[in-house]
């Protein structure tokens, strides 16, 4: 009878355990990690159940069949467990739910697409699933492979990878779980790739648009990753959750700062001298885009904002006098907002110190261009002896032209022939010197934040100006004018 007894009740354990790991995705994502990792606990922190949440809530809403609002964006540092809780459990989670759901995962790498898929299997074939849910989810021998299963109710969860072909694959949920390799983030062909494939391939794979959700969940690793892409291109389509390793302004929704302990988002993992290591190890760069989810240092990567000074424009007047104003352009072809502007940069070299009085950028096609950069010179002091200088580049040349018959003196700067982190790393003794002075002006920040970011920035056209300038003054080479060679010094 007493066996009888403790059988009975560890059956009603089970169930009461049964019934809460279907109501609550955390207490599936808990159990199931003890699965794949045998004697190990979840080390547990606030991040996990609050992720597991939010997917909860999206699955059960594509259950229902009622339509989404936005699609989700989720950064957190590495080692995080967020693709063991969105590429591995979610699918095996969300099966119970509906063992219809089709599901594509998606990484920068093959290699790691299919062994989220090994272990989400893994989590569905194990004794402890089966013992729960056999009756509910079952995987069809033809279609267990390694690559691609399906469940006996026709769901599916299949992995790709960024660039591979996916023609014909439909899913109520794609997740997009670090689509870029963090070793290859500054190659802009990389960049570039990762967002056109999200852009021609994934999102056309929804099976019902109004309804299923992409989940794109990644560390930030440039202002062009694809989280800088979507933010930048559609804001509005994306719920945007942002959990940096220490407490900053980019932590998202407001409400998450509330969590953080002593600064840090998982003291347990992630304390104070573990995150110096990494800062040590991944230098400011890496860093900043993968723990602080802000893809350049706030003081600057190859390029410090504390090497400029600032003096208002009062005091630059007594200081320069009469010296002549400079104008370097790095010109674009297009007034699409989405490409390259152009960069104008307004500056005077004094007793071998660089003052620059204005910077901006404008998209603007050759026609309207022409009259912007009169303009621009016009109210920036331009005289009979400043100079206009243009890289040969985009539509560099055409400008030079259009200038041939006008009072304006232009000059064609030779075009550069060292890589453009060469040619910065290259001024920044210059930089560092505290020779490079502004002019206090609103244009200060949007300056200071491009170089600050440079090279992971969106932009660098103003940086371009910047390395003309310092070459041009401080190297002495020669310039290319309208009518052949001439000296660079003043």
């Amino acid at each position: 009878m007493i066996s009888l007894e403790k059988s009975q009740l560890l059956d009603r354990i089970q169930q009461m355990r049964k019934a809460q790991l279907e109501e609550s995705f955390y207490e599936f994502v808990k159990d199931a990690f003890e699965v794949l990792h045998p004697g190990q606990q979840i080390l547990d922190n606030w991040h996990i159940k609050y992720i597991c949440e939010l997917l909860q809530v999206e699955v059960e809403r594509i259950v229902r069949g009622e339509k989404r609002s936005k699609h989700l964006i989720i950064n957190v540092p590495p080692r995080s467990l967020k693709s063991f809780i969105t590429s591995i459990c979610l699918p095996a989670w969300a099966f119970i739910k509906d063992a219809r759901l089709k599901f594509i995962g998606s990484s920068y790498s093959n290699d790691l697409s299919v062994e989220h898929n090994k272990m989400s299997r893994r989590i569905i074939e194990s004794d402890w699933y089966q013992q729960y849910w056999k009756d509910k989810v079952q995987l069809t021998g033809d279609q267990n492979q390694k690559e691609k299963f399906e469940t006996t109710q026709h769901g599916m969860r299949r992995a790709t990878s960024t660039g591979a072909g996916i023609m014909g694959a439909g899913a109520n949920i794609v997740i997009v779980d670090d689509p870029l390799n963090p070793m290859l983030a500054t190659s802009e062909k990389e960049r570039k790739t990762a967002n056109l494939y999200f852009d021609q391939s994934l999102t056309t794979r929804l099976n019902n648009p109004d309804i299923d959700i992409i989940i794109v969940i990644m560390q930030r690793l440039h202002e062009e990753d694809l989280t800088g892409h979507l933010l930048k291109k559609n804001p509005d389509r994306y719920e945007h959750i942002c959990i940096p390793a220490e407490l900053s302004t980019e932590v998202k929704p407001l409400e998450l700062t509330q969590y953080y302990r002593n600064k840090l988002f998982f003291p347990q993992r992630f304390s104070s001298s573990t995150l110096a290591e990494y800062k040590i190890a991944l230098g400011s760069y890496g860093y900043a885009g993968q723990f602080s989810q802000r893809p350049a240092p706030d003081e600057g990567g190859v390029i410090k904002k504390a090497w400029f000074k600032s003096i208002r424009r009062e005091a630059f007047r007594s200081l320069a006098g009469s010296a002549k104003i400079d104008f370097f352009i790095d010109t674009a072809y297009t007034e699409k907002q989405t490409n390259d502007p152009t960069a104008l940069l307004a500056c005077c070299y004094v007793n071998n110190h660089l003052y620059i009085l204005d910077s901006e950028r404008v998209w603007k096609e050759l026609p309207d261009l022409l009259k912007y950069i009169k303009e621009f010179a016009a109210k920036n002091g331009y005289s009979y002896s400043s100079r206009i200088l243009i890289e040969p580049k985009a539509s560099g040349k055409s400008t030079v032209q259009s200038f041939k018959n006008t009072d304006f003196n232009v000059v064609e700067l030779p075009p550069p022939t060292d890589s453009k982190l060469v040619r910065v790393n290259n001024i920044t003794p210059f930089l560092e010197a505290g020779r490079c002075t502004l002019i206090d002006g609103q244009w200060n920040d949007s300056f200071l934040g491009e170089c600050a970011g440079f090279p992971t920035a969106s932009h660098d056209d103003q940086v371009d100006c910047l390395t003309a300038a310092v070459n041009h003054y401080s190297g002495k080479k020669p310039f290319k004018g309208l009518h052949g060679y001439g000296s660079a010094s003043l």
